[in-house]
């Protein structure tokens, strides 16, 4: 495991970042030509789109970073600025902070974009996790079992290859996502808007408490519970009492309009 993909002369070419760029771009092509397939959006307003949120979201990762990891940041407060490091949870918060703010301006529909790019943030998320098992980070602990790896980046122990484990959860959640995605383009009324942005965020949330076990290098909250965790599971909860209450409400409107058109 290495952090460097390739170099050119003195110029070197980093593998997560690599990855984050690829996902950046492929999720720009994809989600701009079904936005502008489903008439959700223009090509053009998915870039100016885009570009802010990324900028938010790269601020509220270090944001989030820095509160996670502020021990650290307190002994060497210039670290700050010295590279990158972020947080997925503070990237989404910023990337949907700033994403809802430029779809009022623009008047775009929020939550039916939002439902587009939900569908694509998986596969984004598997290149980003291709690029952390390329670099050795986010790693998993010491292990005995049989596909454990060397894959932390300095040493060569055999770890719980948490990349791994992430890259299929989101693969998983990309295909659960799909089914859904079809079966509200045949039946828009029967899925409220916002139902496929909220199920990832719900779907995510789990696969992320069940990976942070196996994770090294996180800070606990309550006893055996990770802060990552702690959050996830909260999150989740919130988002599937939120997604049944919503459904129940969508059907009793799909029942009472079809009754008035019977009568």
């Amino acid at each position: 495991m290495h952090p460097i993909l390739f170099s050119f002369g003195r110029i070197n070419v980093y593998s997560y970042g690599s990855m984050v760029a690829l996902a950046l771009l492929c999720g720009l092509l994809m989600v701009g030509s079904m936005a502008r397939k489903r008439k959700i959006a223009t090509f053009e307003q998915i870039i100016d789109f885009a570009f802010y949120v990324i900028i938010g979201g790269l601020i509220f990762a270090k944001l989030v970073n820095v509160l996670y990891e502020y021990r650290s940041y307190l002994d060497n407060p210039a670290s700050i600025f010295s590279g990158f490091t972020g947080s997925f949870f503070g990237a989404v918060i910023g990337g949907v902070l700033v994403g809802v703010w430029y779809t009022k301006k623009a008047s775009i529909d929020t939550w039916h974009l939002a439902d587009l790019i939900a569908l694509y943030i998986p596969l984004g998320h598997i290149l980003g996790r291709v690029g952390c098992l390329l670099s050795g980070c986010c790693y998993g602990v010491e292990s005995q079992v049989p596909w454990a790896l060397p894959c932390a980046a300095g040493d060569h122990l055999l770890r719980h290859p948490t990349q791994i484990y992430e890259i299929l959860a989101n693969l998983l959640i990309f295909l659960v996502l799909l089914y859904y995605d079809r079966r509200a383009q045949r039946q828009p009324n029967r899925y409220f808007a916002g139902f496929i942005f909220g199920l990832y965020v719900g779907l995510y949330c789990l696969a992320r408490t069940v990976v942070e076990i196996f994770r090294d290098s996180q800070i606990l909250a309550f006893g055996w519970l990770r802060t990552t965790q702690v959050f996830s599971l909260g999150i989740a909860v919130v988002v599937f009492a939120y997604i049944i209450i919503r459904q129940k409400k969508q059907a009793r409107n799909e029942y009472g309009a079809a009754s008035s058109l019977q009568n």
